[in-house]
């Protein structure tokens, strides 16, 4: 009985130590199982690492080059984006005619005035734009003439000494060319007049500037010069 109790023991404990190493030797190939696992991950970590420093320090440059190309098309945004008419020049033109002079019988000589309105302006798609570091450059196109009325049904004439005994009508036509004399000469005085066209470029730059300094992206990132 003792010897059989024994051998039964002695079993059992073979199965157990079997079993022990059948466990061992199963925890051996988990742990190399997961060792390649294991160094990808690291692996990968240590790249993310390298990416995130590399795209950290590379970072002032890309906002740089993203606000570079995109601050014209803010401006475009922001700016209108047709015709503006930047100052309104009310005038009277004031002409002497006089008709068939020198004829003592239907002579005219005739005080003509004119009241007109000259529109000054650009077209804003013109308009070109530049920065450096600190400054956002507007290129300004010309101010000129966008628009040129006169009131021909609001013309005052009034009589001068030099006049026949019946003076004669005055024609369509030569009211038609009145207008026309009269609307070149007050545009090419308009033209030449340096006075009024620094006024309007001022008119433009006191509108435009607050305007665009209200973006946060121009606000305290940019100096707005205009260029005429």
């Amino acid at each position: 009985m003792d010897n059989i109790d024994n051998s039964g023991n002695i079993e059992n404990i073979t199965e157990e130590t079997g079993k022990k190493k059948t466990k061992t030797r199963t925890r051996t190939k988990v742990k190399f199982s997961l060792l390649p696992a294991l160094i990808i991950s690291i692996v990968l970590f240590l790249s993310l690492i390298i990416v995130l420093v590399w795209m950290a320090a590379r970072k002032p440059l890309v906002v740089k080059q993203l606000i570079e190309t995109n601050v014209s098309v803010v401006v475009k945004e922001i700016l209108p984006v047709s015709e503006y008419v930047c100052l309104v020049y009310n005038y009277q033109s004031i002409s002497q005619r006089a008709y068939n002079p020198g004829n003592w019988l239907n002579a005219r000589n005739l005080l003509i005035v004119l009241d007109g309105t000259i529109k000054l302006g650009f077209d804003c798609a013109e308009i070109e734009v530049k920065e450096t570091r600190r400054e956002l450059i507007l290129n300004m196109p010309p101010i000129k003439i966008l628009a040129h009325e006169q009131y021909p049904e609001k013309a005052r004439s009034y009589e001068l000494a030099g006049g026949g005994l019946f003076p004669r009508s005055i024609r369509p036509q030569e009211i038609l060319d009145l207008i026309g004399d009269s609307k070149l000469e007050q545009e090419k005085q308009v033209e030449e007049n340096e006075a009024l066209i620094k006024q309007a470029q001022e008119s433009v730059e006191t509108f435009f500037k607050p305007m665009l300094e209200m973006n946060p992206s121009i606000r305290g990132n940019y100096t707005i010069v205009f260029v005429w």
